[in-house]
């Protein structure tokens, strides 16, 4: 059997179990359960166990190389990153990410994270506001996040929080995900009425909120870190 690598205990009334992205897994108990049922709860979830850390493993092994940081994302591309005599940062048609010598290695991914912040608030804040005109729904501002839990959000003052790694994914996922948080302006929950809404404006918004799913890692990467 498959065991979990973390039990917390609190005050919460049910089990609950998440496989986590980089594939520990969690089970959430109530404080006075017998470990028999939590146990039980454990035996009875093992085919979803296996299939959520396939899932996982099948990820790390077709995103090995971004994991590694031996390539980085844009609009779903893969760039290499290469040593050049550029001044800033930049990217060419050979799907190369072209950075400065003089960069020091330890101050690359610094280095990095503020480039992609810089183009995350250009080219979401452009897309967002095509979005907002093509379906007819109107955020109050934009403002970028650095969330490790989730790509974007929206709260009742219709600010709109989109996660600086969106630029990373695909475009047609950076639509769902600019529309996704749009609707949430009419339906701020996930109940039919929301999904009905997303659909009609993205008919095959399915498949984008199954793709998405792969690009899940991105979100605990990016630390300070050499390459």
């Amino acid at each position: 059997m498959i065991v979990p690598d973390y039990i917390e205990r609190s005050k919460r009334k049910t089990l609950s179990l998440t496989v986590l992205k980089d594939g520990n897994i969690i089970v959430k108990a109530p404080i006075s359960m017998k470990d028999e049922v939590i146990n039980r709860f454990i035996e009875e979830k093992q085919g979803w166990i296996r299939e959520k850390l396939m899932i996982v493993k099948e990820n790390k092994a077709k995103f090995e190389d971004v994991i590694a940081l031996k390539s980085f994302l844009l609009f779903g591309n893969r760039y290499k990153p290469i040593k050049s005599q550029v001044k800033s940062i930049e990217t060419n048609n050979k799907f190369e990410m072209l950075i400065p010598i003089k960069y020091e290695e330890e101050k690359i991914i610094k280095a990095l994270t503020a480039w992609y912040k810089k183009l995350a608030k250009q080219v979401l804040g452009e897309r967002l506001e095509f979005i907002e005109e093509r379906i007819r729904l109107k955020s109050s501002s934009l403002k970028l996040s650095d969330s490790k839990g989730r790509w974007g959000s929206c709260n009742s003052f219709g600010v709109v929080h989109l996660n600086w790694r969106v630029v990373m994914l695909p475009p047609k996922i950076i639509d769902y995900i600019i529309v996704h948080e749009l609707c949430h302006l009419k339906e701020m929950n996930h109940s039919k009425e929301f999904w009905a809404l997303v659909k009609k404006f993205l008919p095959e918004y399915e498949k984008q909120k199954k793709e998405i799913k792969e690009y899940s890692f991105l979100l605990g990467m990016y630390e300070k870190r050499p390459l």
